[in-house]
């Protein structure tokens, strides 16, 4: 058996039970649905409080959902399977049942201990009747008053846990500026308690926001940037401030801010994809492209600054990720940045970020530049012997200094930034020529890394061949196995000027090229493809005797040294050792000596 609703206001239950007993010299008794005493006027000499009772009366009450009246209880109706029929110290009673939201949750008794009593009520007993209706409305109304003011105090619990979960800093003030309440989220963030906090006024904190026009107006402000003032100390945040308003007036405001700082790794964690660039992506089993990784591992767990050097195609860039992912900044932001790619105009905007009002079509809010969002993480400046001299000094500022200033601002900020960089030119050479600042050279090349070219790289042709084939195989759904012997020849004696870039490139042209499941030489791109000897095809010869006199004037050109067959191979499009194989079938060397 729960306990009943009663008992939830009991102290309700017992006053008003008093108030009717100071009102009729009548015995009042409250009981449950339970029929459990739950207020008693007696002193718990006919009944106690917290104890069920036999009750037939009240029970019937509770089945009928009518008042009783009982003017001769031991010999009522209801009364004949009592144990005290006949013998009932009670000389009459009314009850009558309590409802609460349309159910009866229990009975008033007013109980006759005398003659006197018994005939005062039984000439009074439908205005007591219609009297104990009223009280029983009253204590529904208690109930509800109680039960509503339970909701609400489980709401604003609920509502005080929620706001003190909450990942921004929230303040609420009063309509004369002084704070009344905050949550852990903004001690943590203005880095002191809550009864110091609450012993300021905004205005103390914040001087840059026009509180006092926003408790006139009930007009608030939306993801705004704006500082906060604490023991002189400097908070860069963005957040809101909101009018509460009441009946028409307002009653104060509630400020939501979140870090500078913060925001800017949330909204680096949002727009930036799932980086897997780690060294077990970059492919390749040959000497140079495994001691390129080896290298490039045991100088990512450092800070050092490291400049990529390289042609274009090699991976620059796929270095610089994986760098990042094997360092203790894998968790913080990567950033990269073409400085050849965005034209000069714009690139200082994007390195550096810009202030409200810096220019002619700027943000209202500013932006903040690759310096900033990488801010305890890495950044990459691919390309950096294309970034003009008067960024150079900037550039140089930053590395020295460990500060980033905004175009337009007058305030700097103080960033941690591991530096990559990369280049395919010679910035030696730029430096002796007036074209690279030397003092920058010197900066970035702390560490520099040589990432070979695919020619350097022997037997990685096939390898890379076969991991983009899967790889656009996946993407388009063709269903190819890979490449004939003769076009594999072709693409591996092939001198690949533009590098891994252009050899995926030439593998997604096949791949949607071919229509059956092997990729032969006539789905390859025209660049790739052998130069033909149209001196030889003008002669009346079989395609293999064609073949023999092209290797034959081929070799004659280059010499039949090591070096020679590599060059005469590359010049047919064939490798080396499908040049051996036709040197031999068509017994080129005794005729070379003849």
């Amino acid at each position: 058996m729960g306990k009943s609703i009663l008992f939830e206001v009991q102290e309700e239950v017992n006053l008003i039970a008093e108030a009717i007993k100071s009102v009729l010299d009548l015995e009042v008794i409250i009981y449950d649905q339970y029929k459990v005493v739950v207020a008693a006027t007696g002193g718990g000499h006919h009944a106690v409080v917290g104890e069920q009772v036999r009750g037939h009366i009240i029970k019937e009450v509770i089945k009928t959902d009518m008042p009783l009246y009982n003017f001769e209880p031991g010999f009522h109706e209801v009364c004949k399977n009592c144990i005290l029929q006949g013998n009932c110290p009670e000389k009459a009673d009314v009850s009558f049942p309590l409802k609460h939201e349309g159910q009866t949750i229990g009975v008033i008794s007013l109980t006759a201990f005398s003659e006197k009593q018994k005939a005062e009520l039984k000439e009074r007993h439908l205005v007591l009747s219609n009297y104990l209706g009223k009280m029983a409305d009253l204590l529904s109304s208690k109930i509800n008053a109680k039960s509503l003011l339970g909701k609400y105090l489980h709401m604003f619990q609920m509502l005080q846990v929620a706001i003190q979960s909450m990942y921004e800093g929230i303040l609420a003030v009063d309509q004369n500026g002084y704070i009344l309440e905050l949550n852990r989220s903004a001690e943590k963030i203005l880095k002191m308690n809550r009864n110091e906090v609450l012993k300021l006024n905004i205005s103390d904190i914040t001087p840059d926001l026009p509180i006092t026009k926003v408790l006139s107006t009930a007009k608030g402000y939306s993801d705004i940037e704006f500082s906060l003032h604490i023991h002189k100390r400097k908070i860069q945040v963005i957040g809101s401030v909101i009018p509460l308003v009441y009946e028409g007036l307002i009653i104060g405001i509630a400020i939501s801010f979140k870090a500078l700082r913060d925001v800017q790794k949330l909204a680096y964690s949002i727009t930036s994809e799932i980086d897997d660039s780690t060294f077990d992506i970059i492919i390749g089993k040959s000497k140079a492209i495994l001691q390129a990784k080896s290298t490039a591992k045991q100088i990512s767990v450092s800070d050092s600054t490291i400049i990529f050097m390289g042609e274009s195609g090699t991976g620059k860039e796929l270095f610089a990720r994986a760098v990042h992912q094997e360092s203790q900044r894998v968790n913080k932001p990567f950033r990269a940045i073409n400085c050849a790619a965005i034209p000069e105009h714009l690139l200082e905007s994007e390195l550096f970020g810009y202030s409200e009002g810096a220019f002619t079509g700027a943000r209202k809010k500013g932006k903040p530049g690759k310096f900033e969002m990488a801010n305890g993480g890495t950044i990459f400046l691919d390309e950096i012997g294309d970034m003009p001299l008067h960024l150079q000094v900037k550039i140089l500022r930053v590395l020295e200094e460990r500060r980033v200033e905004r175009i337009g601002s007058n305030s700097s900020l103080d960033i941690d930034v591991r530096v990559l960089a990369a280049t395919h030119k010679n910035l030696e050479q730029m430096v002796i020529d007036g074209e690279f600042r030397e003092d920058l050279f010197y900066r970035l090349n702390v560490i520099p890394l040589h990432i070979p070219p695919l020619r350097e790289r022997v037997g990685d042709v096939s390898v890379l061949l076969r991991h983009f084939v899967k790889h656009y195989v996946n993407i388009t759904g063709k269903q190819v196995s890979g490449f004939t012997p003769e076009a594999e020849d072709c693409l591996c004696s092939y001198t690949w000027p533009g590098n891994i870039r252009e050899l995926q490139n030439t593998v997604e042209y096949a791949i949607n090229m071919t229509k059956s499941l092997w990729i032969s030489l006539g789905d390859l791109p025209t660049r790739v493809k052998p130069k033909i000897n149209y001196s030889v095809l003008n002669q009346d010869l079989t395609l293999e005797a064609m073949e023999e006199k092209m290797i034959l004037q081929s070799l004659k050109k280059h010499g039949d040294t090591l070096i020679g067959k590599k060059e005469a191979a590359r010049e047919l499009g064939i490798n080396v050792a499908t040049l051996y194989r036709k040197i031999n079938k068509f017994d080129i060397n005794r005729k070379m000596q003849m």
